[in-house]
């Protein structure tokens, strides 16, 4: 091949492409395919800087760039598509070559309501670049690093953990059926660290992590100071019997508990919709499927929305271009799925996975002042690994992590062995005491592109979350791990 076929994929200063870059690839895509027919071609670039580190050693030192090209055509309800992740001339036309073909041969009926005339990646209105983030270095990340696993070697701890600075923009051109077309520009930053600390002994452990846009948001100094802190709290736990306690969820704890109520929005079918904890069963005078929309599901005190213009909504898969309250003051306000079709009980309807992206409101109240109050209660870092009982009902079972702390009299007394927990979120969301100031909280899931394409559907979540005083929370039996 020609050496001048290949473009400034191989040769731009720039870790990520700029709009003029990324147009100049749509236009060329544009100019092989055929103008009949709803089109779309989404050109994205990714590129990140990692390290990880374990025992106090560096395992992984990386930096890493890729690019994803994705064309689709769609012409009298049959569809093709194609992935590339070259953008030299001859790649650009055969992908689009590939897309014919696959069609003509293999023809991919859609319905009409199916076809999409919008794209999946709107991030206009939200502060989500940083320069700081894309400019920072393998090298300055390192630094930080090694800082913590020194502060570790000088504590006799051990520690591991990763941190990742990443940078990304996608340019996506959508043309419908009558000709009409428009282009959608964005670029995000995402900056994150999680480190974990424990004794060499196995007598105690702690995480702590934390996630933003900005890496001036993510201090690898601040993180380490208090994940050595919690280790030494949680040291020598004792163990302590199983019941009902009046439980302190930090954020993390929180996040977990509100995570699996979001899980709540989602069901495979129509019908599990009748047995779902989100709806009523079917209306047989109707014939219709009938929800809980309007009705109160948990502390009136509550909230849960998703707002892209929110300073915390940076990166993020759901395609929402407004703010959507899923819960308003207690009161479910809103259902993200295909099925509320069937419903026939709103006309907004958000057909999105929730669970990316979301904020609880939050009070005044300081942890602090939550332990002061508690006579006798449980202090939680994390809920972890939970796992369903009854996808009916809301049921989840999991355990305990990083730090659990007994309160007596309004002081932490002693560090307790971890509990396996078996709650509903219904339950703990609705015998909620006293609410915290929302938060920020790291939630690991890794993405090579957040702009949700095809090719990578994870993202990195944006989480805000109070910590919360439940009462009644249910541990029901002991576990050795730490």
């Amino acid at each position: 091949m020609n050496m001048s076929d290949y473009r400034r994929v191989n040769t731009s200063p720039e870790r990520v492409f700029n709009e003029k870059e990324a147009r100049q690839i749509v236009d060329e895509i544009l100019s092989y395919m055929n103008k009949d027919g709803h089109a779309r071609v989404q050109v994205s670039s990714w590129w990140g800087a990692g390290q990880q580190w374990a025992r106090n050693r560096a395992a992984l030192n990386a930096d890493q760039r890729e690019v994803t090209v994705i064309v689709s055509r769609q012409f009298r309800n049959i569809m093709g598509s194609a992935i590339t992740n070259q953008t030299d001339s001859k790649s650009l036309r055969g992908i689009v070559q590939h897309m014919d073909y696959y069609a003509a041969r293999w023809p991919n009926k859609v319905p009409p309501d199916m076809i999409t005339t919008r794209a999946a990646s709107d991030v206009r209105g939200a502060d989500v670049w940083a320069d700081e983030t894309y400019n920072r270095s393998v090298i300055d990340n390192a630094a930080a690093i090694e800082e913590l696993t020194q502060l570790s070697e000088r504590e006799n701890l051990v520690s591991s953990g990763y941190m990742e600075t990443t940078g990304a923009s996608s340019l996506t051109f959508t043309r419908d059926e009558w000709g009409r077309a428009e282009y959608e520009w964005g670029m995000v930053t995402q900056a994150q660290c999680s480190a974990t600390v424990r004794h060499p002994k196995g007598v105690g452990s702690a995480w702590v992590g934390n996630t933003s846009f900005s890496v001036n948001r993510v201090s690898p100094s601040e993180i380490a100071l208090r994940a050595f802190e919690k280790c030494k709290q949680a040291l020598n736990p004792v163990r302590l019997e199983p019941g009902r306690y009046q439980a302190i969820l930090e954020p993390a704890a929180t996040a977990t508990m509100v995570g699996l109520f979001m899980r709540m929005f989602i069901r495979s079918s129509p019908e599990e919709f009748a047995k779902g904890p989100m709806f009523l069963g079917v209306d047989s005078s109707i014939n219709r499927y009938r929800s809980k929309l309007g009705l109160r599901i948990i502390d009136e005190r509550l909230s849960i929305s998703h707002d892209p213009a929110h300073e915390y909504f940076g990166t993020h898969v759901a395609p929402l271009h407004k703010k959507v309250d899923f819960v308003k003051n207690g009161i479910l306000a809103g259902l993200t799925t295909h099925y509320l079709a069937h419903l026939n009980e709103t006309s907004d309807i958000y057909p999105v996975f929730p669970t990316s992206s979301y904020r609880v409101s939050g009070g005044d109240t300081s942890i602090e002042d939550m332990i002061s109050s508690t006579k006798r209660g449980l202090l939680v870092a994390r809920l972890a690994q939970p796992e369903s009982l009854d996808d009916d009902s809301g049921l989840y079972m999991g355990v305990t992590r990083d730090g659990l702390w007994l309160i007596e009299n309004g002081q932490i007394t002693r560090a307790v062995r971890n509990f396996r927990w078996t709650e509903s979120p219904l339950f703990a969301l609705n015998n909620v005491e006293q609410i915290g100031v929302e938060e920020q909280v790291f939630d690991p899931v890794l993405s090579r592109n957040p702009f949700g394409n095809s090719s990578y559907s994870l993202s990195l979540n944006n989480v805000v979350v109070p910590p919360l005083k439940v009462n009644d929370f249910s541990f029901t039996s002991t576990i050795d791990a730490i």
